[in-house]
C-alpha cells in the first residue's frame, strides 16, 4: 500500500509572548535569569512593556552571539 508523503507543519503564528520563550530558550532553560535580565531592561527603559523588554533581549543576545564577518 502507498503511503502518503509526510507534509509540513505550517509554523505556527508569532506572537509577543513568544519572545519570552524565545529569550529563555537562548538562556539555557533560566528563567530566574530571563526574569532579572526582562527586570533590568524595564528598569533602563520604564516606558518598555515586559514583551518589548524580552524582543530587546533576544536581538541583543542574538547579535552578540553572530559570528563576526571579516570583510576582504
Amino acid at each position: 500500500m502507498a503511503r502518503r508523503p509526510r507534509t509540513k507543519k505550517a509554523p505556527k503564528p508569532w506572537s509577543p509572548g513568544d519572545y519570552e520563550a524565545e529569550l529563555v530558550r537562548l538562556l539555557k532553560g533560566n528563567q530566574r535569569e530571563a526574569e532579572r535580565l526582562i527586570a533590568e531592561e524595564q528598569k533602563r527603559s520604564p516606558s518598555l512593556s515586559r514583551q518589548g523588554a524580552a524582543l530587546a533581549l533576544v536581538t541583543r543576545i542574538r547579535h552578540e552571539r553572530e559570528p563576526y564577518s571579516r570583510s576582504l
